[in-house]
């Protein structure tokens, strides 16, 4: 029997990081979310695209650590010295910033406090774990959570985000999504700049 294959135009799509871990010192394992990832076969290699703040785009091949039954997708990433990629892969890539449980919340006990003021209005989610008789939100940062969490637009608040870069595209755009003026939205990104 004989197969022919069916070819597609394939696009670029974009990736989550969900978790990295190191294997040694010098190679990590990221696990991405691909929203229309269309699944891999064994042996298989992925193109990842990286572009900088400034708009200066780099490319670079690795080949897909997960199964193709497992959940995400996988690349296990050696850093090279002289690399201009696996570096910042290796040493800088993390998962969206949030926290997964209250022991790893930062300045809990200033948030805490400032709850404590009628004038201030403070919501936490949590990812992961939350602790016996939880009341606050569960889950990441997304439009849903924004509109049902009470951060009426109405209101015309200057807003601040700060973050890797992912995680303060991602709440910036929810809180435009659900009403809010992106002149009003202040934003601060960090992460690898490059070599």
């Amino acid at each position: 029997m004989e197969r022919t294959a069916l070819l597609r135009r394939l696009t670029w799509q974009t990736g989550t990081v969900l978790s990295t871990t190191f294997e040694t010192p010098r190679v990590k394992t990221i696990t991405l979310a691909v929203t229309d990832w269309p699944g891999h076969r064994a042996g298989q290699h992925v193109d990842v695209r990286l572009t900088a703040p400034d708009g200066y785009r780099t490319e670079r091949s690795y080949s897909i650590a997960s199964g193709p039954e497992d959940d995400g997708l996988s690349l296990t990433v050696e850093r090279l010295d002289d690399g201009e990629v696996s570096p910042y892969l290796v040493d800088e890539l993390r998962a969206l910033c949030s926290a997964r449980s209250l022991e790893l919340l930062i300045y809990r006990e200033e948030l805490m406090e400032m709850a404590a003021d009628d004038l201030v209005t403070v919501s936490i989610t949590l990812t992961r774990a939350a602790p016996s008789g939880w009341q606050g939100y569960r889950g990441r940062i997304d439009p849903m959570l924004l509109s049902t969490a009470g951060w009426a637009a109405g209101r015309d608040p200057l807003t601040y985000i700060c973050g890797p870069t992912a995680f303060v595209e991602t709440a910036a755009a929810g809180l435009v999504s659900v009403g809010y003026a992106a002149e009003r939205i202040r934003t601060e990104r960090f992460g690898g700049t490059g070599g």
